[in-house]
């Protein structure tokens, strides 16, 4: 993954070391969640179960894995290492506010001196996510509530776009990419059998 970077409007700052590290982290590590994502799509197809649609649990589980390979403490999407916390989302948008909130918290309260939420573009979650993406954070989202925001906020916070960088293998690239059209809901009439 790819991460750019910028800072909130009321903030001047640069980023911090640990954060140009974190963004280091994620290099990569799409290429690893594609691959497990194929690795199980393809192994419950071929048995005729139930396939995943969407990666995210693969991404979420290669980015704690490598944050925690790097010795940064790691708390389900939150990673701290110094006086850097980072929050990588992939969550609902209506949890936008409270990952606001958190940091907040941790720059007010704690010894961090530079907090940093990233989520993906909305580009990336149509893939990451398809069933979901449309209700999940992205960073188009996080840039408004954040630019709406000003005046309101003083802390050391930056923002990032995450997108999907990582070559892919021809075999991993044709399914992970491939269109896989959203779920759809078909409403009861009602009518009780019989």
């Amino acid at each position: 993954m790819r991460a750019v970077l910028r800072a909130a409007p009321w903030f001047g700052g640069e980023p911090s070391a640990g954060l140009l590290e974190a963004v280091d982290l994620l290099d990569g590590v799409w290429r690893v969640a594609a691959g497990e994502f194929y690795a199980d799509r393809q192994a419950k197809l071929a048995l005729g179960k139930s396939a995943p649609k969407g990666s995210q649990r693969f991404l979420n589980r290669a980015i704690e894995q490598r944050f925690e390979a790097a010795s940064w403490d790691v708390q389900g999407g939150r990673f701290i290492k110094g006086s850097t916390w980072v929050r990588i989302t992939f969550r609902h948008q209506m949890s936008l506010g409270s990952d606001l909130l958190d940091a907040l918290k941790v720059a007010k309260k704690t010894d961090v001196r530079q907090v940093a939420i990233l989520a993906a573009s909305a580009e990336a979650l149509a893939t990451i996510s398809p069933n979901d993406q449309h209700a999940l954070t992205s960073y188009e989202k996080l840039s408004a509530a954040v630019q709406d925001l000003a005046g309101c906020m003083d802390i050391p916070l930056v923002i990032g776009q995450l997108s999907l960088r990582s070559p892919l293998p021809a075999d991993v690239a044709r399914v992970v990419l491939a269109d896989r059209p959203r779920d759809t809901y078909v409403p009861s009439t009602g009518r009780q059998p019989g």
